[in-house]
């Protein structure tokens, strides 16, 4: 009866113990992600979804040279 009392009492305090680890967890990324938003923010850069072209209204143009191509 007391082996089981004492498997019971383990499992619980493993439980919190987990619990504890994963709000830690959490909770310290919450703070580097609202820390890195903060960052972005403070020096001037925007957050959207555009893309460069969109925002700047340049095109890049560019030439190549195709090196060598896969023959099947």
């Amino acid at each position: 009866m007391l082996a089981v009392l004492l498997l019971a009492a383990a499992f619980f305090f493993g439980l919190v113990v987990l619990s504890v680890l994963v709000g830690v967890f959490f909770l310290s990324g919450l703070a580097i992600w609202l820390r890195s938003l903060w960052l972005r923010r403070a020096k001037g850069f925007e957050i959207s979804v555009e893309t460069p072209q969109a925002r700047t209204g340049q095109v890049i143009d560019a030439e190549y040279t195709v090196v060598s191509r896969r023959r099947n």
